[in-house]
């Protein structure tokens, strides 16, 4: 399977016309598209076309693929009424409408119609809504008020395909059918794109070519990358980790990351916390190790017994609940100096006290990160905007270039593999490799704890022998996975804890371990976000 890519509207053109340089007709593609997303219509959707299907067709090459589709499912009995904002403007969509014209019925839908198919507008359009596109849109919006399920072709219309801005009057849809790549704006918004499926239009190789395209971590990736648990294994074979963190206070923290690293098959889990901490570690998750912080006496570093656990461990995850006090800030630097030969797994406390030693020491936070962990096995670093703009030293940039540049200069500086929590998640890796994006999750992780989760999830997995890049992918994945899982069951998000999370987990952790097989002509499916 090739790997699949989240383009820019520039960068999916790119790969149209290379395509079409190495002798695929212009054509052929627009009518693999429109073929393809007919059959995914007629799939997934045939309950619904008894009562017809209206469609809206753009004067572009988006509006040439909306008629293959009309076409195709007219052919297969279903009653189409195709509204055109305006006359084909392309030759390709000129020709798409007179293949086209014998099967359908023009004008506006009668109502009854449960599903609609947006195509109006394609990954060129850019700003804002202007009539008659508007006036259309406000229809597809009357019919999805009215009950009708939306379908959009590539992108809804008025979403800008590389920010996700969208312009007013744009319309939700609640399935985008995309062509050969994900666009970038549909990552970006993924509330208003629904259901993504990508289907192959047959790009062959240029659908994934080298050009700065984020790379989507998918099925194929995850089962080259997960280590299979053997029937035999025991709990020394599965890794053994330690989470040091849980000040006074905030055993909490640990205690969700040392529950994840389990649920995420770990053998043995040491929590090394704040001595206040761990009675409540200990009663809270019995099957984890508790044991204090180590003394700061430096004669005594080779007795102390934490630092002989932490000596036997294949990973350490070090910030879940540490705390930024003198006392943490010295625990902290023992331990990357003590341990730099083991992965480490680096997030929330532990790197605001890395940002403020490089203030007190007059060094960037990357250049520091580098210092202390150039000899490590691997290290990733799990910050939330906030973090990473701490580490920057100023805001994060706005817009996503200079963010992703911004994130791939500091994995650069720091050899450090930097995961960017958000919607999406970002990963950038210290050898300039692309992008890769973790699109999966819903608002059910936007609270407290849920990145300590993620620090359990990828401590384990490091510790169990995968990369860097392959331990955040996927850690990151089955945190999504997780809660997409758990939003559906719930119905949505409100009521719903990072217990529901934990409870979808083994369920999450089985589609990486055995992905769907999808339909002919599909490569990818997300599940909607909300």
């Amino acid at each position: 399977m090739n790997a699949l890519r989240v383009t820019t509207a520039a960068e999916a053109a790119a790969r149209d016309h290379a395509a079409i340089a190495a002798g695929i007709a212009s054509f052929d593609l627009m009518l693999q598209a429109g073929s393809t997303a007919a059959a995914a219509i007629l799939r997934d959707y045939d309950a619904r076309l008894a009562h017809g299907v209206a469609l809206f067709a753009g004067s572009g090459n988006n509006g040439g693929d909306a008629y293959i589709v009309a076409a195709q499912l007219a052919r297969a009995g279903v009653t189409v009424r195709l509204h055109a904002a305006g006359p084909p403007r392309t030759p390709d969509a000129v020709r798409a409408m007179r293949l086209a014209a014998s099967a359908l019925v023009h004008g506006s839908p009668s109502g009854h119609e449960r599903v609609v198919v947006d195509g109006l507008l394609g990954t060129g359009h850019r700003g804002a809504l202007r009539e008659p596109v508007l006036a259309a849109c406000r229809r597809v919006w009357l019919a999805r008020e009215g009950g009708a399920l939306v379908i959009a072709l590539d992108v809804p219309s008025g979403l800008d395909a590389t920010t996700g801005e969208l312009a007013e009057g744009s319309v939700a849809a609640d399935a985008t059918l995309c062509f050969g790549t994900i666009k970038r704006g549909l990552a970006l918004s993924r509330g208003h794109a629904g259901r993504i499926v990508l289907l192959d239009i047959g790009l062959a190789g240029e659908a994934d070519r080298e050009d700065g395209a984020w790379h989507l971590a998918n099925a194929d990736d995850h089962a080259r990358w997960l280590p299979p648990n053997a029937w035999n294994a025991h709990k020394g074979r599965r890794g053994r980790v330690a989470i040091v963190g849980g000040h006074e206070g905030m055993a909490g923290a640990v205690i969700l990351a040392t529950r994840a690293a389990l649920a995420a098959g770990a053998g043995l889990v040491h929590a090394i916390v704040d001595a206040p901490s761990v009675a409540a570690v200990q009663r809270t998750v019995p099957q984890a190790l508790a044991e204090p912080w180590p003394g700061h006496d430096p004669a005594s570093v080779v007795d102390d017994p934490a630092f002989s656990t932490l000596h036997r461990c294949d990973a350490l995850a070090i910030g879940p609940g540490l705390g930024r006090s003198t006392r943490s800030s010295q625990l902290f630097e023992r331990l990357v100096r003590e341990h730099h030969d083991r992965a480490l797994l680096l997030d929330a406390d532990a790197l605001w006290i890395i940002a403020d030693i490089a203030t007190v020491r007059g060094t960037d936070a990357a250049a520091l990160l580098h210092e202390w962990t150039r000899r490590a096995r691997g290290v990733v670093c799990t910050p939330h905007e906030g973090e990473f703009a701490r580490l920057l030293g100023h805001a994060v940039p706005s817009t996503w270039d200079d963010r992703v540049s911004a994130l791939r200069q500091f994995a650069l500086q720091s050899g450090a593999t930097m995961l960017l929590k958000g919607t999406p998640t970002l990963i950038a890796t210290p050898d300039d490799g692309p992008i890769t994006v973790v699109p999966h999750g819903t608002s059910l992780l936007a609270t407290g704890g849920s990145g300590d989760m993620l620090s359990g999830l990828i401590v384990t997995l490091l510790g169990q022998g995968l990369a860097p890049l392959a331990a955040a992918a996927c850690g990151a994945t089955v945190h999504g996975r997780a809660a997409e899982l758990a939003t559906a069951r719930l119905g949505g998000t409100r009521g719903g804890t990072l217990e529901a999370v934990f409870e979808a987990m083994p369920s999450a952790w089985r589609l990486l371990e055995h992905p769907v097989t999808f339909p002919p002509g599909v490569l990818a499916e997300l599940p909607s976000p909300v």
